[in-house]
């Protein structure tokens, strides 16, 4: 899928740069913050439906390799079962006999409906079915434990009907229904810290329903966060054509994608850093606030993938919301994830990192650190170059060059500016992008 970071690139003079070869700890107590988003595309959705979370990509445009996805089998099951309405709950829902008959046939006929190709895709249809099959269960789930509020087939229907609503552009059912799911799975107490959960998902004695209703939740909350920050972008838009910026920057959406932001990162990194201590223990070691993010240390319900998105996510709004110096140092952790692979030419990783170097560039950028947005844009276009058929290779390389050639112009370097704007351009429409090719022509002219 496109991405696309042309963000104004322009340095302010005076800010705090960034400095050099200094780990910063990962491990502190999130808070919300009320400042405003603005400028940024995000790249990562999540698959809720499946006990795995799903970070997937979805950008401006559709089209391209869409590399970072990963769909535990649920495409293959789509392609191979005969039936389009069986195909949809056997391979999301779960297995089919589960369901007591009636919900079996709901969840058919609303799979069938949500499955068409595009243009006759009936939507409003699926959310009826998907939304009385949940009716029928929990009436069910009233007087037969099997089909309990929080039971897995349960709340991976709820999450079907959240992205249900999402893809229709109903935010405020996509955030009740997530808000409900939560609910069923947390409680209150889960919803408002995730601490506790942190200890619990490494108890081996765990049952796997738990765990994974527990990672359902974590995926749950960033989509939570995804679809507040979704709809604080409506109101940002509509508070321009008020006339009233400020209405933006007061928005309870953007606090509350914050939130949803802190929850996950909290539980993944205490988790995370509860694990790692564990070994270090039974080593002999001591243990540390500031674990390595070595992919070979990672809790086994914690894929990279995983880990890397969210990280990917969350620094995405921190960078929105100008709050760099906590979205610096999750870009840098999501890159250690990847490393091993990276180092080793494997394809994915690689055009996954020059994505992410992409962004902590342009994070040094307004911070007005000129020479290390240089240094990590060249290092990006070095892993950008390798690959040059991957779709995501190819659009990380013209923000590369674009912001290269930014770096450059502002640094007073107008040759070497319109050659990386020419560069851009020329990659530009070649992949066929032809906003990214509009913004590379602008930048070009006003060098």
């Amino acid at each position: 899928m496109t991405q696309r970071f042309f963000t104004a690139l322009r340095a302010t003079a005076g800010a705090r740069s960034t400095a050099k070869g200094r780990a910063v700890p990962l491990f502190t107590t999130f808070m919300p913050t009320t400042a405003t988003t603005h400028g940024m595309h995000r790249v990562f959705g999540t698959n809720l439906s499946s006990s795995r979370l799903i970070f997937t990509k979805s950008g401006p445009k559709s089209g391209g390799g869409g590399s970072w996805i990963s769909l535990a089998g649920g495409v293959a099951g789509l392609l191979i079962a005969g039936t389009v309405g069986l195909a949809i709950y056997a391979s999301v829902f779960g297995a089919g006999s589960v369901y007591p008959k009636p919900v079996r046939d709901l969840l058919r006929e609303g799979g069938t409906a949500y499955m068409r190709s595009e243009g006759t895709r009936d939507l409003p249809k699926a959310i009826e079915c998907y939304t009385r099959a949940l009716e029928l269960l929990d009436e069910q789930g009233k007087t037969d434990p099997v089909h309990a509020p929080d039971a897995a087939h349960v709340t991976g229907l709820i999450a079907r009907i959240a992205s249900v609503y999402g893809e229709m552009g109903d935010l405020d059912n996509a955030i009740l229904s997530y808000e409900s799911l939560m609910q069923r799975i947390l409680g209150s107490k889960g919803m408002d810290d995730p601490k506790p959960l942190a200890s619990e998902i490494l108890d081996l004695r765990l049952s796997q329903d738990r765990r994974a209703n527990i990672l359902r939740a974590l995926g749950c909350a960033n989509m939570l966060a995804e679809t507040y920050e979704a709809r604080a972008a409506r109101w940002k838009r509509r508070s321009i054509i008020l006339a009233d910026p400020a209405l933006a920057a007061s928005s309870t959406d953007v606090k509350e994608a914050g939130r949803w932001y802190h929850w996950c990162l909290q539980l993944v990194t205490l988790a995370y850093q509860n694990h790692y201590n564990h070994i270090q223990l039974e080593k002999g070691l001591k243990p540390t606030n500031t674990p390595p993010f070595d992919p070979a240390t990672l809790p086994k319900y914690f894929s990279i993938e995983i880990v890397s998105s969210l990280f990917y996510n969350a620094a995405t709004y921190f960078a929105s919301c100008a709050q760099y110096d906590l979205a610096v140092p999750l870009l840098q952790r999501a890159l250690d994830l990847l490393r091993p692979a990276t180092d080793k030419g494997k394809e994915e990783e690689v055009c996954r990192s020059a994505l992410l170097m992409s962004h902590l560039a342009n994070a040094a950028m307004m911070k007005s650190d000129l020479s290390g947005a240089e240094k990590v844009l060249i290092d990006g276009l070095a892993l950008a170059k390798k690959f040059s058929r991957n779709s995501d290779c190819l659009n990380s390389f013209v923000a590369l060059t674009y912001s290269l050639g930014s770096v450059y112009q502002t640094a007073g370097k107008a040759e070497s500016a319109r050659v990386q704007y020419r560069q851009a351009i020329n990659v530009a429409q070649t992949i066929g992008d032809e906003e990214a090719e509009q913004l590379a022509t602008a930048a070009l002219k006003r060098v």
